[in-house]
């Protein structure tokens, strides 16, 4: 089972939106790349305790969002998205990670100032800095 997903069956999120969130989630950081294999369903179930159904619902979802294709005889592998669907949902996860960077700052008090000069800091350490050497 990959080191990434992990359920929790007491948590009250249903099983099948914990997997599709956790793969989700893989994509959007790299850890799944287009191309890359997901357990089968069988194994899956089987290293996680839980019904193969539950998979084969996760799956489906993720297939209905244009993720993941699964086919007889081959498995389930991450689709590159040709439509920019993946692209877009990562940048969506970016600025979402973004926005709670901000909301936290404001309720620890850090000044705006203090959080442009931060973040112009990194901006510049790394986009003329980092790239520069390439």
């Amino acid at each position: 089972m990959p080191n990434w997903l992990d359920v929790n069956p007491r948590s009250g999120v249903p099983i099948y939106v914990q997997l599709v969130e956790q793969i989700r989630h893989a994509l959007e950081v790299g850890i799944l790349r287009p191309g890359d294999h997901l357990p089968t369903v069988r194994q899956l179930a089987g290293e996680l305790t839980i019904a193969p159904n539950t998979i084969v619902k996760a799956y489906s979802e993720l297939e209905n969002l244009g993720l993941i294709e699964s086919r007889p005889g081959v498995g389930t592998t991450v689709t590159a998205n040709l439509n920019g669907t993946l692209h877009a949902q990562q940048q969506s996860a970016l600025f979402e990670r973004l926005r709670g960077v901000v909301r936290d700052a404001s309720h620890m008090n850090i000044s705006e100032d203090d959080l442009r000069a931060r973040f112009a800091a990194e901006v510049e350490r790394f986009y003329h800095n980092e790239h520069d050497e390439g």
